[in-house]
């Protein structure tokens, strides 16, 4: 990416944020994580630049920041989010001895900005043997909770106990699900009542077209009927 495609692109993000906000979305959230752009410009083995986007962790942070204030221009801080959060990928991307400090830096910048919340991805892989080891299970929560002071939302390997806990434990605000809601469409209704979760997912059809695996699972009222009926 040359320098002058750099505005173009932050103004990409502005532009999205304003025509969610238009389409009637409560609010955005800044995509930080994984492999996508913005942790391409923070990661050392992906981001080889020496301008002023590369080298130092406030250079390859600096796209990151001009995004962020080029969507707050458009949407109210407190209506804006973000993910981030230290990974170690294959590849380029695993974690190496920047990771850790390049996403301290950037979530103690974050405090700053009043924003909505940061969702937070725990250990997705085996962190074990690597840098950032000591982030394994709620280590990820333990070590950066006292850094954000704002909205922190935790993710990754979610369930109702865990969740419970690390909010009781002042770890988390609030907890995020993603796979456990494709496969329970009442999830909040089930972990109101610790009915059983259906774990039966279909990991094929994850990202596909079509219905199927999406809006197909049974609720727990239908899954009971079910089985009322099959004892019969």
């Amino acid at each position: 990416m040359t320098t002058a495609e750099i505005p173009r692109t932050v103004a990409d993000y502005s532009k999205a944020a304003a025509n969610a906000m238009e389409g009637g979305f409560d609010g955005v959230q800044i995509q930080a994580n994984y492999l996508y752009l913005i942790p391409q410009f923070l990661n050392t083995a992906t981001n080889v630049r020496t301008d002023e986007y590369g080298g130092s962790a406030e250079n390859r942070a600096r796209f990151l920041f001009e995004v962020l204030e080029s969507v707050l221009k458009v949407v109210n801080s407190g209506l804006v989010g973000i993910k981030i959060a230290p990974m170690h990928e294959k590849g380029a991307f695993a974690a190496n001895d920047e990771t850790l400090p390049t996403i301290e830096y950037v979530i103690k910048r974050l405090n700053d900005y009043g924003l909505s919340h940061l969702l937070m991805m725990g250990a997705s892989t085996d962190f074990s043997g690597s840098p950032i080891a000591s982030l394994t299970g709620d280590g990820m929560f333990q070590h950066f909770r006292p850094i954000f002071r704002g909205p922190l939302i935790a993710n990754v390997k979610m369930d109702r106990e865990r969740g419970n806990r690390l909010i009781v434990d002042g770890l988390a605000d609030l907890i995020a699900f993603g796979r456990p809601y494709i496969s329970n469409p009442d999830l909040v209704e089930r972990l109101a009542t610790n009915a059983p979760l259906n774990n039966d997912i279909k990991s094929e059809t994850i990202y596909g077209p079509g219905p199927e695996g999406y809006v197909d699972y049974p609720s727990n009222a239908d899954s009971c009927q079910n089985t009322k009926e099959a004892g019969k």
